[in-house]
């Protein structure tokens, strides 16, 4: 008699039940269970007094007494005990005895700005109530025009950081599917950057060194640390997570070696390997904050696509109560008649959210994509995905399709997953 597995699967801020025989499951992938750290305050004050290439925090600011310090953290969508981060940051910096004042500026990119209750969602009350805390806006007609990269893309930069005279990013290190790794030089290119440059940036996105986990000759992911070394960050804070989103680690100091030494502590701790690949893939995102848009759900799809065969089957589960969530990917995807369509715009063509259009189509080419969500089914449909209204039913497809005995992995927490194949000792 074949047993059953049963497990709920983060939709928003509930869960989604998924049943599905034993024999069809190679296994569910999760990160290791790392406990957080017991004392996170006295931990971020350790990384601050004894940073990666760079003196101490407090010696820094010594040496240089800015008048006007910025501190650049990262959105909602980078979920994270933001606000531990903060209060141990601004605490180790008000220890210093010296005038000067304090902006904080969110690092939005191009997304949209962030609402004053998630504010404190994210950075907590105490530091919404005594710090200005202000959106980044991509298309403000103040920008400041940094001259030309090495690419020839123009860098434009948030006024108040440029006027700043001591720059300090906040922000968390996961993989990335075309930057390689979000974090560090991620807070200025593209999140205090104008469209324009992002949009450049980001279009190389059609080039085979855009991918998960790839630093080496990945372009976008240099001209991001160019842009970072043209603006002068002084000082960078990145936290590495758990699979609860609890801190594990951070490191700090000197915005590329910190930057690096990170990635290889999230590798140490959140690196899962998996053994074959699978005919279909059962994940989540996560959850809120990461589902509140399919635009932000699509990093799980491109983080679990590597362990799929060729044909085979994606269902995730994301509630995208705000939709597609970028109106450009949706416009993209809505007047492509078909997904070889989606391949055929330029380079120069491509807008940010058309950038996830194309990727999208790389998504759509290799598997079905099953999407249980609160989106209408014809909105679901028109981007070119399969509407699905709940697990049971997504079982009955996938059996149709692939047979009683297809493979499958369940991934519970897909964003933040970073697979690795196992080496096979023959």
């Amino acid at each position: 008699m074949n047993k059953n597995i049963s497990i709920d699967l983060k939709f928003g801020k509930e869960t989604k039940k998924l049943v599905v025989s034993q024999k069809n499951v190679i296994d569910i992938l999760k990160m290791r269970n790392i406990p957080s750290s017991q004392n996170p305050h006295k931990m971020i004050k350790g990384k601050l007094r004894t940073p990666i290439g760079a003196k101490p925090l407090t010696k820094l600011l010594l040496q240089k007494n800015p008048q006007q310090i910025v501190i650049i953290v990262s959105d909602i969508t980078r979920p994270g005990p933001f606000n531990l981060l903060l209060e141990a940051l601004l605490e180790e910096i008000n220890s210093v005895e010296i005038q000067f004042a304090i902006q904080i500026i969110i690092a939005n990119g191009t997304h949209r700005k962030m609402t004053d209750q998630e504010k404190r969602f994210h950075y907590g009350d105490f530091v919404v109530d005594n710090y200005q805390v202000s959106n980044h806006d991509c298309r403000a007609d103040d920008l400041v025009d940094m001259g030309e990269m090495k690419s020839g893309n123009r860098l434009l930069i948030n006024r108040k950081v440029i006027e700043a005279d001591f720059v300090i990013t906040v922000g968390s290190i996961n993989p990335h599917y075309f930057a390689g790794f979000s974090g560090g030089r991620k807070s200025i290119l593209p999140g205090v950057s104008g469209y324009s440059t992002t949009r450049e940036n980001h279009s190389n996105i059609i080039y085979k060194y855009a991918r998960l986990g790839k630093l080496a000759g990945n372009k976008i992911h240099l001209e991001m640390s160019e842009a970072a070394h043209k603006v002068g960050v002084d000082f960078t804070l990145n936290m590495v997570l758990n699979r609860r989103k609890e801190i594990i680690d951070c490191v700090a100091g000197d915005i590329e070696k910190s930057f690096l030494k990170g990635i290889e502590e999230y590798k140490n701790y959140n690196s899962v390997q998996f053994s074959e690949l699978a005919d279909v893939i059962f994940t989540s995102t996560g959850g809120y904050p990461k589902d509140m848009s399919f635009y932000q759900s699509q990093r799980t799809l491109n983080n679990v696509i590597g362990m799929l065969k060729q044909g085979g089957t994606i269902v995730i589960s994301t509630e995208s109560g705000e939709g597609i969530g970028q109106d450009d990917m949706e416009k993209v995807l809505k007047s492509a008649k078909c997904v070889d369509d989606l391949f055929k715009v330029k380079k120069s063509e491509i807008q940010i959210g058309g950038h996830r259009a194309f990727a999208t189509g790389k998504l759509l080419k290799k598997a079905d994509i099953l999407v249980l969500s609160n989106m209408p089914d014809k909105l679901v449909e028109d981007v070119h995905f399969t509407p699905i209204a709940s697990f049971e039913k997504a079982v009955r497809f996938i059996k149709k399709k692939h047979g009683q005995n297809f493979r499958s992995y369940i991934i519970p927490n897909g964003t933040m997953l970073f697979p690795v194949k196992k080496v096979s000792h023959q």
